[in-house]
């Protein structure tokens, strides 16, 4: 690992730590502090579930808007929307006393989120692309360590303490990842050379489909993108089924501790497995994909989503639970260094920031929102069992149409 290399996966990491962390405190204990400022499941659901529409408009609107203009960076775009979701959780500390208030400040501080989450494998993508290799699986593996630490901190202190401690600590992290996007970068000019090609092939992703030939085309528009990529729009549609599962249990992680007798610390804990068993597979992706195709991979990776929504909607207790994120490390963990792998190989050049994005709406918007809406409403009408019965159903068709819808990569 050359010092360049060595730089900047440092840099990934610490950008990607930052992320993660702030979307730990302010996503995965959403519903804990939503319900302690008095929602219901219901209107946490309809929260979260806002929050995720608003997200799948923001998302292809900015990919589109970064794959067409020559003057706004993707770094530049990420560093905006930051300082958005800056000022208004100033407003949610200042101000949290109105639901309505809350509830629109929460809306947009995760729409925000979650239209910054695929930017930052695009932001990846334009050192990778242009013969910048780093080691984004162990980047990316070192973020879900700090995702761990901070559930388990995080939950321990919930308990002790109370939710109010949530936007603060969202607040001081987003902080340190403003700082993280802008320190960014690398001294010497981005541009490809001969040398950097071979090493690109070898630590990094995929090289480019048709570089060639496609750098020259304009970027479709977003419904031309559905029409270019109908197959991908297939797998799109079976991932966003199988994280409809996903997405049930990190939002509403504390009903299901509840169910079988835990807490606030159980939740932190069962999270903490989770994170922590992603780096083993985040950091040794670059070797596995050498071996395994990434289409594979991701075929792998929707068969043991099912089978982690299987465990936990059959869990007796809080052990299984905890015993059920085991399976992270073989859905979660393999498909986000797997998707972002797969988009690299099947999608244009002039088309690259739009597929990340789409990956981003279908994964935490289209699957957010019917998660948030239906969760929360099965919850409060018959329970967390049913709740999860009808997220494994929604995630073993979701299976098949990706077993059947991913293409062949090499």
């Amino acid at each position: 690992m050359n010092n360049t290399t060595r730089q900047l996966t440092i840099k990934y990491a610490f950008l990607q730590s930052t992320y993660w962390i702030s979307e730990c405190i302010i996503y995965s204990f959403a519903a804990v502090y939503l319900q302690y400022k008095n929602f219901n499941n219901t209107q946490i659901g309809i929260v979260l579930s806002l929050s995720a529409i608003l997200s799948i408009i923001l998302q292809p609107t900015v990919s589109a808007f970064a794959d067409k203009s020559k003057k706004k960076t993707v770094r530049n775009i990420i560093l905006t929307l930051i300082l958005i979701v800056f000022a208004v959780t100033v407003l949610l500390n200042i101000w949290s006393n109105s639901l309505v208030l809350v509830a629109t400040i929460f809306i947009i501080i995760n729409a925000l989120q979650f239209t910054i989450n695929p930017l930052l494998n695009s932001f990846a993508l334009e050192f990778l692309n242009n013969g910048y290799p780093f080691n984004y699986g162990l980047a990316r593996g070192t973020a879900s360590i700090a995702f761990a630490v901070t559930s388990f901190l995080l939950g321990h202190a919930v308990r002790r303490f109370n939710a109010s401690i949530i936007p603060p600590f969202f607040l001081a992290v987003y902080i340190f990842f403003f700082f993280a996007v802008y320190i960014y970068r690398i001294k010497t000019p981005i541009k490809v050379s001969e040398n950097h090609k071979d090493t690109h092939n070898d630590a990094s992703l995929p090289a480019d489909r048709d570089t060639a030939d496609t750098v020259k085309n304009p970027p479709a528009s977003i419904l031309g993108f559905f029409i270019k990529y109908k197959r991908f729009t297939f797998l799109l549609i079976g991932i966003a089924m199988v994280f409809y599962s996903h997405s049930l249990i990190n939002t509403y992680l504390i009903n299901i501790m509840e169910n079988v007798g835990g807490n606030s610390a159980d939740m932190g804990l069962s999270l903490t497995i989770a994170a922590a068993l992603e780096l083993p597979m985040m950091a040794a992706f670059t070797t596995i994909v050498k071996k395994t195709k990434c289409s594979t991979l991701i075929k792998i990776s929707g068969f043991f989503f099912l089978v982690k929504s299987v465990t936990i909607w059959l869990a007796p207790n809080v052990m299984t639970v905890h015993i059920s994120q085991a399976f992270q490390m073989l859905s979660f963990a393999m498909f986000t260094p797997a998707s972002v792998y797969y988009v690299n190989s099947v999608i244009n050049e002039e088309d690259k920031n739009k597929g990340q994005s789409m990956l981003g709406a279908a994964t935490l918007g289209v699957a957010g929102t019917i998660a948030y809406i239906t969760g929360g409403k099965v919850l409060d009408i018959s329970g967390v069992p049913d709740m999860m019965m009808l997220g494994t159903i929604v995630s073993l068709v979701g299976f098949v149409v990706i077993f059947f819808s991913t293409e062949n990569t090499h």
